[in-house]
């Protein structure tokens, strides 16, 4: 048998199916991202898929089944398992805009002439919100209550609201209850970043809809989530989803994720303890801080805040004496053995925060002794690059950014003052300002463009010479609260080429 075939056996793959691919796992101090694998199931969701995957069963029974056990297990009058939080939120639209009315379920997303508008405080508006405007709606946005009593005049499916910032909202959910409940207007609750509590809080304060996640706090399978509320419309939402030919066919949900969710469910509402998990969580910390006393660094437990019951460590440094970017200790730490994952989105020039909730027995230390090997080495001061003056690139250029597939030209005006560059750039359904700037003959431009809840950006590296720029376009977006770089690179990379065209 030759390397390449054990490397690729079913044994290897079995003692560890993600070296056998050439992918190196990491320590999780990143909380419950998507992208960072969301959590670890439980060794009780883990028994569950593998019995419920020796049998065959209807998904329609199973589902009914499933939603009266979750009623009785979270208090609403009805819940399904779906494949993630992101299929909930649209679910829930599907059920508000076409109910399980087949002539409506198979014309979405083509909803003209219909009642599909979507009032979301301007505040709410995330990245996912797009999992409701795929149904075909368009979002309204709001910012008082006097803009939600005038966008009530007009026909509305449904309002949405994110739990995460309900609670600082200048509309609260009780206010957007109390006019939408007389007009038969279903409100719509994500929680999905949240800790599920028996009963949903939201659903005693009126909501009639509320998303919860299953891969991430429930230790469920990751590719889960949880829709519960008002029965008829938990009920549409189920009408609208696989395995039934409607709008959301796409959107599968197995039957060994719906047993690995009712038994997520199952543990964290009647065997979980709440004060032992926030004990381990302190002590893993306290470790963390330990191995990290050293001159220069500071540590503080940061207390859990809001409806997410997890601490976190801040580590900070003095950059008098360590010369280290925050980002820079990220992107080290994932090259080391250990690797270690950290938050992107909490990173500072000084500072990067660690999240217990991932960290499996024995982790901590780990943690701890890789961020202190990389904060303790001696910093080599840099050594003074060659004093070049910086091209001029002020005026009009045409630029063109090549994808994977296709290509979209950009007319730009850039303005500079010594390194700094200014100006605008303009391109079929995206313009807008651009910052950057030159060193040299090497060149950095960002485009950003806030599009519905989310901002797209372009970032561009590459260098000039004989009025043509050239090089790499990175591609990403990211809502307003969270732009870090793993967003800001998530849809890949392309290239780019310019040439100067006029003076401004």
């Amino acid at each position: 048998m030759t390397k390449a075939t054990a490397e690729f056996s079913p044994a290897a793959r079995n003692d560890n199916p993600y070296l056998a691919l050439g992918v190196r796992p990491y320590i999780n101090c990143a909380s419950v991202r998507t992208a960072h694998g969301g959590s670890v199931m439980l060794p009780e969701v883990r028994a569950a898929i593998a019995q419920a995957s020796r049998q065959f069963v209807s998904l329609d029974e199973l589902m009914e089944g499933a939603s009266r056990r979750i009623a009785e297990l979270t208090g609403a009058e009805l819940g399904i398992v779906t494949c993630g939080s992101s299929a909930a939120l649209t679910l829930a639209t599907a059920a508000c805009v076409a109910g399980n009315d087949p002539v409506k379920m198979l014309r979405l997303p083509f909803t003209d002439g219909w009642t599909n508008r979507v009032i979301m405080l301007k505040s709410h508006r995330y990245a996912y919100d797009q999992a409701i405007r795929i149904v075909g709606t368009h979002i309204v946005e709001v910012e008082t209550i006097a803009d939600l009593d005038a966008a009530l005049t007009q026909p509305v499916a449904m309002i949405a609201v994110l739990g995460s910032r309900e609670a600082t909202s200048p509309v609260r959910l009780e206010e957007f209850v109390a006019r939408a409940a007389p007009r038969g207007v279903p409100v719509l609750v994500d929680a999905a970043s949240d800790h599920i509590e028996r009963p949903s809080p939201y659903l005693v304060r009126g909501a009639d809809m509320v998303v919860y996640s299953g891969g991430k706090f429930l230790r469920g399978p990751q590719t889960s989530g949880l829709l519960l509320g008002r029965k008829d419309l938990i009920q549409a939402a189920w009408w609208n989803a696989s395995p039934h030919q409607a709008f959301a066919r796409g959107m599968k949900v197995s039957k060994e994720d719906v047993i690995g969710v009712l038994t997520a469910l199952e543990v964290w509402l009647e065997r979980r303890d709440p004060a032992a998990e926030l004990r381990r969580w302190n002590e893993d910390l306290a470790i963390v801080a330990h191995r990290l006393e050293l001159p220069g660094v500071k540590t503080n437990i940061v207390a859990p805040q809001g409806a997410v019951h997890v601490p976190r460590l801040t580590v900070s440094w003095d950059l008098a004496q360590i010369a280290l970017h925050g980002e820079a200790l990220r992107l080290r730490l994932l090259e080391s053995e250990p690797r270690i994952m950290i938050d992107d989105k909490s990173v500072t020039d000084n500072s990067v925060q660690i999240d217990p909730f991932g960290l499996q027995p024995g982790e901590a230390d780990q943690v701890g002794l890789g961020i202190k090997a990389i904060l303790s080495e001696p910093v080599v001061a840099a050594k003074p690059a060659h004093s070049t003056s910086n091209a001029d690139v002020s005026g009009l250029w045409n630029l063109v950014i090549k994808f994977l597939s296709g290509e979209r030209s950009h007319r730009l005006k850039l303005r500079q003052h010594s390194g700094s560059l200014t100006g605008s750039q303009q391109s079929h359904q995206f313009e807008g300002d651009v910052v950057g700037e030159i060193k040299g003959d090497t060149i950095h431009l960002v485009f950003r463009m806030r599009h519905e809840g989310t901002v797209i950006v372009y970032s561009l590296d590459g260098s000039v010479a004989d009025g043509v720029m050239h090089g790499k376009v990175t591609l990403g977006s990211a809502p307003h609260q969270h732009q870090g770089p793993i967003n800001l690179a998530q849809f890949g990379s392309g290239s780019f080429q310019g040439v100067r065209n006029g003076e401004a």
